[in-house]
């Protein structure tokens, strides 16, 4: 039942329109030109490189035209795809961590959720990183509470560097293990960081593979084509668009409460159950019990994260 009404929700209209301004025409074209000019490495715009973001929601867009043959599927395939799958992974890890019941109710209330669906149902990059990201947890909740399982462990951290190349804040999936480590170092029950097993260092080899399978044959062609516009794309993609846009962000200046003022109004109407939650959390928490510790620390980890630059918009906590 559950997924039927999900993709009843978030599918409503799937090909029946063409992109809407201000960001979904962009992506689309970008996608288009990579199957027309057969170059999909390095994203254009026109007869400009386009660096804005990472290629990861464009390539879905043109692999899913190449495969369907319909520009008004395929540009918003990618978003509703990666929202189903974001569902299955909290209703999956909820029935995994408490009940059926449980991952019930959480799939439903983040349907249902004003941010997650309004999101969903539109060709933007939010709806697929938050995917990633949503398997990054999952994979990682599942070995730091449930294992050891170390393909889960390294399923992941791969989901992560597939996060980071969709954009750049996928890292934030990886703020969980600072929860995990010090919950285990505190002796709380059920949860295993299993460091001195070698095996720990699958998670952190294949982030990095999943960076590379991108960024390699990008760095290679950006030094060898010898054309300076590559050189130009591959500063900006690497610093100007993520470490000099966190550090010193030159727009969407927004005030330190700002994501307070956003869960307030786009997490309705889940954010309602909170002065009900917080007390049961906290008994919870008096208890040492880490499957709320975990995902509690890392939203406020996530939450602090985005607070501190002054460029702010309300997705960037959409993966929270």
């Amino acid at each position: 039942m559950l997924a039927i009404t999900a993709v009843l929700v978030i599918g409503a209209g799937l090909g029946l329109r063409d992109p809407w301004p201000s960001d979904e025409p962009r992506f689309a074209l970008v996608a288009k030109q990579m199957v027309m000019s057969g170059d999909w490495l390095f994203p254009h715009r026109g007869n400009e490189l386009y660096s804005d973001k990472p290629p990861m929601l464009m390539w879905l867009q043109a692999l899913f035209y190449t495969l369907l043959g319909n520009w008004r599927v395929a540009f918003l395939l990618p978003s509703l795809l990666a929202a189903l799958g974001t569902l299955a992974c909290v209703y999956d890890l909820g029935r995994r961590l408490w009940t059926r019941r449980v991952g019930a109710y959480a799939a439903w209330m983040l349907l249902f959720t004003l941010h997650f669906t309004f999101q969903a149902k539109k060709a933007q990059i939010d709806p697929l990183v938050v995917f990633w990201i949503t398997l990054a947890n999952y994979g990682l909740l599942r070995h730091l509470l449930l294992g050891p399982a170390w393909r889960w462990w390294t399923l992941g951290w791969f989901a992560a560097g597939l996060g980071v190349i969709t954009k750049g804040v996928g890292i934030i999936a990886l703020l969980m293990l600072i929860p995990a480590g010090i919950a285990a170092a505190r002796g709380w029950p059920g949860v295993r960081v299993h460091v001195r097993d070698r095996r720990f260092w699958l998670g952190p080899l294949f982030f990095f593979v999943a960076i590379l399978l991108w960024f390699v044959p990008m760095m290679v062609t950006a030094l060898t084509a010898g054309q300076p516009e590559y050189r130009v794309y591959l500063n900006d993609i690497l610093l100007r668009q993520t470490a000099k846009r966190y550090a010193n962000s030159w727009d969407h200046a927004q005030p330190v409460w700002y994501h307070f003022k956003g869960m307030a109004t786009m997490w309705l109407p889940t954010i309602l159950v909170l002065p009900w939650a917080i007390p049961a959390w906290w008994r919870r928490l008096k208890r040492r019990d880490a499957r709320y510790l975990l995902p509690l620390a890392w939203w406020l980890l996530v939450l602090v994260f985005f607070t501190i630059p002054s460029g702010k918009r309300d997705v960037y906590i959409l993966p929270a």
